[in-house]
């Protein structure tokens, strides 16, 4: 019986590696995938700052953006004095941005959308960036909204003056006479 008990360990390594092979031959099914979320822009990163009124028209605009797969392709579209009534103001045609690692930069990608300046530099225009992993179209509206999951967008102010003096304004609309002594504890009317 000893000469025997010296098999049953090779016995048993050739079962375990005949069972591990099969084990890895088969996977067990697809990877997890990346949820679908949208493109957030990093405001604090945009060139020029969106933050302050531009006194000069920019040649360029820079719009970092945050992706959950920094592979993933998304449109982006850009307007001058978009007018949500009419849709109109569409500065270029829709764009696709695509995976190329040049465009990458600290893990966000780099958009860099040159500028041609409207010919009425002496009055205030307003600049639009959105961005979305699809827009619902190509054109007006429909280049301006995002489809799901959604999308960001950044706006710039531009002034000849370096001030909003001589901007026009705009109504708020049937709102406009809401004030705030009308609202209720939830910031809403009671």
């Amino acid at each position: 019986m000893k000469r025997f008990s010296s098999a049953y360990p090779l016995l048993g390594f050739a079962f375990v590696s005949a069972v591990s092979a099969c084990l890895l031959a088969d996977p067990g099914g697809d990877l997890p995938r990346i949820p679908r979320r949208r493109p957030f822009i990093v405001q604090s990163g945009v060139v020029p700052t969106s933050s302050r009124l531009l006194a000069t028209y920019p040649e360029k605009l820079i719009v970092p953006v945050e992706l959950a797969d920094p592979q993933v392709e998304f449109e982006y579209s850009v307007f001058l004095d978009y007018n949500p009534l009419t849709g109109q103001t569409l500065l270029q045609p829709v764009e696709t941005s695509t995976f190329e690692r040049s465009n990458i930069e600290n893990g966000l990608r780099m958009l860099e959308i040159p500028l041609t300046p409207p010919t009425d530099l002496d009055r205030c225009h307003t600049l639009e960036v959105v961005v979305a992993l699809r827009l619902t179209g190509r054109d007006g509206r429909q280049a301006h909204t995002p489809a799901e999951p959604g999308g960001d967008s950044v706006t710039w102010f531009y002034s000849p003056t370096g001030d909003l003096a001589g901007c026009p304004s705009l109504d708020a609309g049937p709102d406009a006479a809401f004030s705030t002594r009308d609202a209720g504890a939830e910031g809403g009317p009671e």
